[in-house]
């Protein structure tokens, strides 16, 4: 009795390839009129948890006003998961909102929701649990006091998901009080820990310009609904996103800017972030980081400073995450953009951006850039990359080293897009969340993407308002490309998708930001949601079939020139995206020399399909 391991071809349609009564699976093309969430025809499922503008939250007593309910706000992004250390089928969730506006209720500027969710034993599905806070509020969803605590918040976009701590990101800079006038009432100057319960270690009894105490981290409590604290000793930034690494002492922090910066802090003490040392990446040095005195000046301006000082620049970093070792972090990128004016000439260009002008070189130009890294990086800095699609980063913490992981495309020669019918089914355009997920054993790269715009073939010809998708990417493939991710749904039109996290192995919590108004109800408005059935491909990824009637075999497997088939029929060869690349008849040998390293599927007239690793 023979052990083979079974795979389906594509994620997508698994379920359907493993029934299929035709040769070979059939491709699944974006519904790209639907005014809703859109989701493939899988075992897959999705179902609406909380929408902006719709739900009601529970308020705390703010600017002489009772606690009481108010509509929440919109424009949903970071998730945050903490799950009850207890109830194992139940976990804290936290929504940040990016929308900034004066409100007596929840407060002014950005904010947070929080709630709690519990799993159904009987359909495993997801609903919201009542609860009653510690300060009395009772209900299902609740704003999180930051007025109250640490002064109000900017734009509350990316974050931190550190288990049972959770962090949220300030992001958008701001440079006056006139600016924030706009969303905050009060523009004098906040005093660090005397005017809020709220303070911090060796800042207490400070005073910051009333712009300045916006664009932190800042974490926050999920289980009371309220802040803890500004991290002021991670410096003040635009800052998309950050990473807490295993060790619960470092932190990575990610700039959301044209230059942006990398950070890192290191904690004296696990677990306690109220002191350690503060680093900005430079990759030209002999040690690899700028460290940052604890100096409340110099901290507030963390980006100038940094760059000043020579800081590797990037083009829009914004979310990070952590698997087998190394960080992976996004460089949504922009159109136009360039590094040779201002401050900006002291710094250093990023090694991934060297690496996306020499790719996008090749293709442009059908032959390798000739030059050196230096020369690549001088055309960066006057403006000759225009970063349409951006990339995935690989960090080594080992090494310090940084290079681009996926670079997004495919590259169009033209402004605008291919109409829908030519336009590529897998691509990657402006990458903006990341996490990963786990289906039995496999490891899964879990990327968004952001809304940079419509042309240079990043939506259909015709598509006036952009749908962005989310796609998982296999971590056994080595050396992927966007052709090998796998697109599982899309937001509705004109929203950019986000916040892409696991509640636990069957379930991903994602949020629709800002989308078009005009959209099918409540998909006008800011959501989260759940897609729920990931335990089903669990089982469809992983299990292992006893079986002595597989009719074929492949070998060798890994391969890298051909490989051979047990007797002559006819085969056809899926990348992990479950595009068919290659198709072969009544043979016994198939030359696959031209195919890239990476993870493919074979499949016979049969229907019975192999796994297959290139070299």
């Amino acid at each position: 009795m023979k052990k083979i391991t079974l795979m389906t071809i594509c994620l997508i349609c698994m379920s359907m390839a493993l029934k299929a009564q035709s040769a070979f699976p059939l491709q699944i093309d974006t519904q790209w009129s639907v005014k809703t969430v859109w989701m493939p025809k899988s075992p897959l499922k999705q179902s609406i948890i909380f929408v902006g503008g719709v739900d009601t939250v529970r308020t705390t007593k703010t600017y002489g006003n009772a606690a009481g309910v108010a509509v929440a706000k919109q424009w949903h992004d970071f998730i945050g998961i903490a799950k009850d250390p207890v109830k194992t089928d139940e976990g804290w969730v936290v929504v940040n909102h990016e929308m900034t506006v004066k409100n007596d209720l929840i407060g002014d500027g950005g904010g947070m929701t929080v709630f709690k969710l519990k799993r159904a034993s009987s359909d495993n599905s997801l609903s919201v649990v009542e609860q009653t806070l510690a300060d009395g509020r009772k209900g299902k969803f609740f704003n999180v006091d930051f007025a109250n605590t640490v002064g109000e918040t900017g734009m509350n976009c990316g974050g931190i998901n550190g288990g049972n701590r959770i962090w949220t990101a300030e992001e958008w800079m701001q440079y006056s009080n006139k600016d924030v006038s706009v969303y905050l009432r009060d523009t004098s100057d906040f005093v660090i820990g005397t005017t809020t319960p709220a303070g911090f270690p060796g800042f207490n009894g400070k005073k910051l310009p009333r712009y300045k105490n916006l664009n932190w981290m800042v974490e926050i409590d999920p289980k009371t609904a309220t802040a803890v604290r500004k991290q002021y000793n991670w410096g003040r930034a635009g800052w998309e996103g950050g990473l807490l690494m295993p060790d619960r002492k470092t932190v990575y922090l990610f700039e959301d800017g044209s230059p942006g910066i990398l950070a890192k802090f290191v904690a004296t003490t696990a677990e306690d972030f109220t002191a350690g040392q503060l680093y900005v990446y430079k990759h030209d040095a002999p040690t690899k980081w700028i460290t940052i005195e604890n100096n409340l000046d110099t901290l507030s301006e963390l980006n100038t400073v940094a760059i000043r000082r020579g800081a590797t620049m990037f083009n829009r970093l914004e979310w990070g995450a952590y698997n087998n070792g190394k960080v992976y972090i996004t460089e949504t990128g922009r159109d136009a953009f360039n590094f040779n004016s201002g401050n900006a000439k002291n710094g250093v260009v990023s090694p991934s951006l060297i690496d996306g002008y020499k790719t996008r070189y090749k293709i442009v130009n059908g032959k390798p850039f000739a030059g050196t890294d230096a020369q690549a990086a001088d055309s960066v800095r006057i403006g000759r990359f225009f970063d349409y699609y951006g990339r995935v980063l690989e960090l080594d913490p080992a090494t310090n080293q940084v290079r681009s992981y996926i670079e997004g495309g495919p590259y169009w020669v033209q402004s605008g897009s291919q109409n829908r019918f030519a336009y590529p089914e897998i691509h990657m355009s402006n990458p903006d969340g990341l996490s990963f997920m786990t289906i039995g054993k496999k490891s899964y790269m879990i990327i968004q993407e952001d809304l940079n715009g419509i042309t240079w073939n990043r939506m259909p010809g015709g598509i006036t308002l952009t749908n962005c998708e989310t796609y998982l990417l296999d971590m056994d493939i080595v050396n992927p490309t966007f052709k090998d991710l796998i697109r599982i749904t899309a937001c509705s039109p004109g929203a950019e998708i986000t916040g892409a996290v696991m509640f636990d192995e069957k379930t991903m919590l994602l949020n629709s930001q800002h989308p078009n108004t005009n959209n099918t109800y409540p998909y006008n408005n800011s959501l989260t949601y759940a897609i729920t059935g990931f335990q089903d491909l669990n089982t469809l990824f992983n299990k292992e079939y006893e079986t002595e009637s597989m009719s074929f075999t492949i070998y060798p497997n890994p391969a890298s020139r051909e490989i051979r088939l047990n007797q002559a029929m006819d085969i056809a060869i899926y990348n992990a995206a479950g595009q068919r690349v290659k198709v072969s008849r009544d043979a016994e040998i198939v030359n696959i020399s031209d195919l890239t390293t990476g993870v493919y599927f074979v499949r016979n007239n049969k229907g019975e399909t192999l796994r297959l690793v290139i070299q």
